[in-house]
C-alpha cells in the first residue's frame, strides 16, 4: 500500500506540474463531472477500438492507435462541446473509409465502435447545439451513413437516424418547456411576494394613519374650541391655541403625504406639494410663536431655484435642527443661516448650549437621520459643539442632484 500510495502521489504530482495540467479551459473541463464520465466511456471505446480494428480495416500497426482515437475519443467532448465531436466524427469516418480498405468481407466503412460515436455525438448535438443548425445536423449525418454503411440497409439508417434527430429534438423541447415554466412559477412566486409585502404596508399605513390622524384631529379640535370650552380665555391664549390648530393641521397633511409612499399600486394618494427651502421661513415662524427666539438669514439666490429633492432635504434638516434645539436646549436663541449660490445650498443652524443630563441627550436618531438625508443627495452635514459654547450644525448640499441620482430618480 505504501508503495501504491508513494507512486500515486508521484504521478499525481508530475501531471499537476505539466503546463497542459494549469491551462483554465483543462481545469474547466475536468471540472465537470459529466464530462469525467465521457472521457471514462471514451477511453473503454479507445481500449475496444485498437485490437478490434485489424480485424474490420486494413491498418498498418504505427496508425492502429491514431484510427481507434478518432473512433472513440470524440466522445470526450459530448457535453463541453459536441459540435467540435460531431465534426471529427463524421469527418474522419469518410477518410477512414477512403484511406484504408476493409477485410474479412466487413461490410461498413468504419468500425462498430466508431458508429456508436456517431450515434451518441448525434443525439447530443441535437439536444445542446443550436436549433437552427439541426436540420444540417440530421442532413450530413445521413449523408455520412449512406456512404458508411452496407447499401441495402443506408434507407433504414437515414430512417432510423430521423426518428433519433426529432425524439432528441422533442426532449430538448420539453426541457425548455420545463425551465421556462419554472422560471415563469418563480416571478410568479416574486410577485406574489411583492404584492403581500405592498398589502401589509397599505395595512399598516392605514392603521398609522388612523392613530395618527385620530389623535391630531384631537388636538386641532381641543384647541379650536378651547375659548368657548374654557372660560375666560384670553385673546392672546386665544391666538396660541389656533397656532397650535395650524401646526397640527399642517403635521397631519404631511403624514398624509408621507404615508401616501406605502400605498399599494393603484390607489388613489392626494398629495400636497412638497415643502421646500422657501417653506423654512415657516417653520421658523412656527418656532417663534413657542417662544423662542429665532433668527433667520438669507443669503445669495432665490429659494426657487433649488432643485426639488435638494429643497426638501434642506428642509427636513432644519426642521429637526429647530426641533433638536427647542428639545434640548429651551429657551436657547437660534440662528439659522440659509446660504444659496450657483453650486449648492448651506444650511447652518447654531445654537447655545444647555446643561442637560447626557443620558437624556443621547442614544436619539435626529443627527444620523440629517446626515443620511444630506449623503442621499451628494452632499455632506457636520454637527457637533463649535467650541465657544453653542452647538452648531452644518450641511453643505449640491445645487442639483448627481447626474446618477438625478437618472434613477
Amino acid at each position: 500500500m505504501r508503495i501504491w500510495r508513494r507512486t500515486r502521489d508521484t504521478i499525481g504530482t508530475q501531471v499537476r506540474a505539466l503546463p497542459l495540467a494549469a491551462d483554465p479551459t483543462v481545469l474547466a473541463f475536468i471540472g465537470r463531472r459529466v464530462n469525467i464520465a465521457f472521457t471514462v466511456v471514451a477511453l473503454i471505446m479507445f481500449s475496444i477500438a485498437w485490437p478490434t480494428l485489424p480485424l474490420t480495416h486494413s491498418v498498418i500497426g504505427i496508425l492502429l492507435p491514431v484510427v481507434a482515437a478518432l473512433a472513440a475519443f470524440p466522445v470526450m467532448l459530448a457535453w463541453a462541446n459536441p459540435m467540435l465531436g460531431w465534426g471529427i466524427s463524421l469527418i474522419s469516418a469518410l477518410l477512414i473509409g477512403a484511406l484504408f480498405d476493409r477485410v474479412h468481407e466487413w461490410m461498413w466503412t468504419v468500425q462498430v465502435v466508431h458508429i456508436i460515436e456517431m450515434l451518441v455525438l448525434a443525439a447530443m448535438v441535437t439536444l445542446r447545439g443550436p436549433i437552427r443548425w439541426i436540420p444540417l445536423y440530421w442532413l450530413c449525418t445521413c449523408a455520412v451513413f449512406v456512404v458508411a454503411a452496407p447499401s441495402d440497409t443506408a434507407l433504414g439508417w437515414v430512417v432510423g437516424l430521423t426518428m433519433l434527430f426529432v425524439t432528441c429534438w422533442l426532449l430538448r423541447v420539453l426541457l425548455r418547456s420545463r425551465r421556462e415554466l419554472a422560471h415563469e412559477t418563480e416571478l410568479k412566486d416574486v410577485a406574489a411576494s411583492r404584492t403581500a409585502v405592498l398589502a401589509e404596508r397599505a395595512r399598516i399605513a392605514r392603521d398609522l394613519h388612523d392613530v395618527v390622524a385620530h389623535r391630531m384631529s384631537v388636538v386641532v379640535v381641543a384647541a379650536q374650541t378651547a375659548r368657548f370650552r374654557v372660560d375666560g380665555v384670553t385673546p392672546a391664549a386665544d391666538a396660541e391655541f389656533q397656532s397650535i390648530a395650524v401646526m397640527a393641521r399642517e403635521a397631519l397633511d404631511e403624514v398624509r403625504q408621507m404615508l401616501g409612499v406605502l400605498r399599494v399600486d393603484g390607489e388613489v394618494s392626494t398629495q400636497a406639494p412638497n415643502p421646500g427651502v422657501a417653506e423654512i421661513a415657516d417653520i421658523v415662524a412656527a418656532t417663534r410663536g413657542a417662544g423662542i427666539t429665532v433668527d433667520l438669514r438669507w443669503i445669495g439666490a432665490a429659494p426657487e431655484t433649488v432643485n426639488e429633492v435638494v429643497g426638501l432635504t434642506a428642509y427636513r434638516i432644519a426642521q429637526e435642527c429647530l426641533a433638536n434645539a427647542t428639545r434640548h436646549a429651551p429657551g436657547a436663541r437660534i440662528d439659522v443661516e440659509i446660504a444659496i449660490d450657483e453650486s449648492s445650498v448651506r444650511v447652518t443652524v447654531v445654537n447655545l448650549l444647555a446643561d442637560v443630563d447626557e443620558k437624556e441627550s443621547s442614544g436619539g436618531h435626529g443627527i444620523p437621520g440629517m446626515s443620511e438625508r444630506a449623503e442621499a443627495v451628494g452632499g455632506v452635514l457636520v454637527a457637533g459643539p463649535d467650541g465657544v459654547g453653542a452647538f452648531r450644525v452644518s450641511a453643505m448640499l449640491p445645487m442639483r442632484l448627481p447626474v446618477a441620482d438625478a437618472a434613477m430618480g
